[in-house]
């Protein structure tokens, strides 16, 4: 997938005014979510006002390290792209029970004891491969952004009493917001898109000025700087008993749906940065989950609330154009500058919210375009299409609220009342079931040397009545299976101690065959067709058994995963 709109990918370099630019504009959109959680604990539990000052310090920090470590890569964790981090709202109602049966010390003790559920699933991801899909991910960020609509929608019209209307001032400051950003993305120039969501903004900006909705209440009453109290620091609470275990399973509940959120989010950020894209480097996913388990902890230890990765930010990537690293790099450093600057804070704080919500609307819709570019990744039988579908009603029910209500158990309605949460797990589970479900098939271990391609073809053979295939597919599939063992063994690091693993399933749309082996091996949907067989050279004739595999095989996936490859293709 060529993404012509990007002028800057992930390694690339922009000026450094423009990358400043947009970082900033990138912490303006996530600011208030990074410190959400803090700011409603404050208001429901009455947490003290120096432990306040404490934990909204530390889940600054904690953003602001990880985000810059999201956009590295070379110290082993980081998925190498511009994504940030901040509290995850799904927490929220049982981290305000874990702040009143306990304390801030019993949300950091439940939030290390549940963190293990990130890192077990980030090292075991290979054999999720089936199952967190691109597709199941693109579910996930639909389900955000229909999330999304409602917020962006509540902060344009503020808060209003049964039957009220909202004020004209919030209706024309968020419609200015929202028409000036997408009149910009739809007839702008490319360089004038660039800036597009800074003009917006400053648009919405003005107009609140000039209808008296800007308030600058936050900012008047904060220093300049400052830092927070050490001594509030909450600790650990280690006196646990039976009461606490329904807030664990809460907890570790919260857990999965955030590390399906993040694999979603970790897949599309992939997908917009990349200019020359072809597939989802799941290397890259595991890294960037290590280091989102490694944020939870951090935060646990601070005593604050229970991080994750967001997506709120990225559709400013499609509107700029910009996906360099640089920008998450410098909007970590503006992040970190926020933490020791509270009156700088409050002025991110003060946005108008007709503002802010009307930039949420037009976010939500570049959210739903890059959610069915990763739905249209997969090719969908009609089992992935019913999951898929189950999954959004799912997700659509739990988040309206109106099913049963009075039900759900108050300490779990975070989770089963949040539409990405219940979205996300209905997929899981759904494509879990589908993925264990007997089919009928055959399989085989065979060493990574040309004298087991015999073995290969007699287990093919031994297998040609239960795969109830003609004898002309069934000759396309010994061909393909041969021609991936031939390229497996060909890697140069293979010897003939390791060993190579095929299984073939019937399935509604033909014979689904997936090959994996223990290294790492070129691309096998790399190559190029020699413009002339009289004048190719040996290196472009032994591209031809490729360019056959290609023309009989369909869906071929080619992953990498933890040193592993797995080639999979239909007949």
């Amino acid at each position: 997938m060529i993404r012509d709109s990007l002028k800057y990918d992930a390694n690339q370099t922009p000026p450094t005014h423009l990358a400043f630019c947009l970082a900033l504009m990138h912490v303006l959109i996530i600011f208030d979510a990074v410190i959400f959680i803090p700011n409603v604990l404050s208001k429901t539990v009455g947490v003290e006002p120096h432990a306040l000052a404490f934990i909204t310090f530390g889940s600054i920090i904690t953003s602001a390290v990880f985000t810059f470590l999201q956009s590295r890569t070379r110290f082993g964790i980081g998925a190498g792209f511009l994504l940030f981090t901040g509290s995850y709202s799904a927490f929220m109602l049982c981290s305000i029970d874990a702040v009143q049966m306990g304390g801030l010390p019993l949300l950091a003790t439940v939030s290390l004891l549940t963190v293990p559920v990130v890192f077990l699933y980030t090292f075991f991801i290979r054999f999720f491969r089936h199952i967190i899909t691109p597709a199941v991910g693109g579910v996930v960020v639909l389900l955000i952004a229909t999330a999304m609509v409602p917020i962006g929608l509540s902060l344009w019209a503020g808060s209003l009493r049964p039957g009220a209307s909202p004020s004209l001032a919030r209706l024309v400051t968020g419609g200015v917001t929202t028409l000036s950003l997408t009149l910009l993305m739809l007839f702008g120039k490319p360089k004038l898109r660039l800036w597009s969501p800074l003009i917006g903004m400053a648009c919405g900006y003005i107009t609140a000025a000039l209808t008296g909705l800007l308030d600058f209440e936050n900012t008047t009453s904060s220093v300049w700087f400052g830092l927070p109290d050490l001594n509030a620091w909450p600790g650990l609470e280690t006196h646990l008993h039976w009461d606490h275990l329904p807030l664990l399973l809460a907890f570790g509940m919260g857990m999965v749906a955030s590390m399906i959120e993040s694999t979603g989010n970790i897949m599309l950020v992939q997908q917009i940065s990349t200019r020359d894209f072809r597939r989802v480097s799941y290397d890259q996913v595991q890294s960037g989950l290590y280091c989102d388990g490694l944020s939870k902890v951090a935060a646990a230890l601070l005593g604050t609330a229970v991080p994750s990765l967001y997506c709120d930010n990225l559709p400013l990537i499609e509107m700029t154009g910009v996906a360099s690293r640089r920008v998450g790099a410098i909007g970590a450093g503006i992040l970190f500058a926020l933490a020791f600057m509270p009156k700088v804070s409050g002025v991110i704080l003060d946005m108008p919210g007709p503002v802010i919500g009307g930039f949420l609307v037009v976010i939500a819709a570049l959210l739903f375009h890059a959610g069915f570019g990763l739905v249209a990744m997969t090719r969908l039988n009609n089992q992935h299409g019913l999951i898929l579908g189950l999954s959004l009603v799912v997700g659509l029910v739990a988040g309206g609220r109106s099913f049963f209500p009075g039900v759900v158990p108050s300490s779990l309605s975070p989770l089963l009342q949040n539409s990405v949460a219940m979205g996300g797990f209905t997929a899981f589970l759904l494509s879990t079931l589908a993925f264990l479900a007997p089919k009928r098939g055959i399989g085989g271990v065979f060493r990574a040397d040309v004298s087991d391609l015999a073995k290969l073809q007699k287990t093919l053979n031994a297998g040609r009545a239960r795969l109830k295939l003609s004898p002309e597919r069934f000759n396309i599939l010994s061909l393909c299976c041969e021609e991936v063992f031939v390229r497996m063994i060909a890697a140069p690091d293979v010897n003939p101690d390791h060993n190579l693993t095929m299984r073939a399933a019937l399935t509604e749309d033909g014979c689904f065959t997936e090959m994996i082996c223990g290294h790492k091996m070129d691309d096998i949907n790399n190559f190029a067709v020699p413009e002339s067989l009289l004048k190719a050279t040996p290196e472009d004739l032994d591209q031809l058994g490729l360019m056959l595999f290609s023309e009989y095989a369909y869906d071929v996936k080619h992953l990498e995963i933890s040193g592993y490859s797995y080639i999979s293709f239909m007949i």
